[in-house]
């Protein structure tokens, strides 16, 4: 099978199923609609399916414009104007920090407590050894 093919058939597959998804859609809004849906499935599955795949690439079409609309539409109000621009660069501060080592009394005298309970236990381990040794 060529790639082309393929891709053909991945593309109409895709419209098929996006134009059956838009059917269900009018179908849930007005079940009369069910009947007529599932007649003509009946009576030709190939005209069906080229049906949905049209109804699929308008749906698509659509959404697609309704997406570059509205990305079009927030670039143009987030992108400031060049006026605001050299205002924002004549108005730059700068701010220095400094960061600094905070150390908790707690965490410190916790933390020689667990030193010395180490060197205990490595006492009493080198112990251990020497006696069964």
């Amino acid at each position: 099978m060529d790639s082309f093919d393929l891709a053909k058939l991945l593309q109409k597959g895709f419209y098929v199923t996006l134009g059956a998804t838009a059917s269900l859609l009018e179908v849930i809004q007005d079940p009369r609609k069910a009947q007529d849906r599932f007649d003509a499935i009946r009576r030709d599955l190939n005209s069906a399916t080229e049906e949905l795949a049209e109804k699929g690439a308008v749906t698509e079409s659509e959404a697609r414009n309704l997406v570059d609309n509205f990305v079009a539409q927030q670039i143009k109000t987030t992108t400031p104007s060049p006026s605001d621009q050299a205002a924002d660069l004549t108005s730059v501060n700068t701010v220095n920090t400094t960061a600094t080592t905070v150390v908790d009394s707690n965490v410190q005298a916790d933390l020689q407590e667990l030193t010395q309970q180490l060197a205990d236990l490595r006492t009493e381990l080198e112990k251990i050894r020497q006696s069964q040794g």
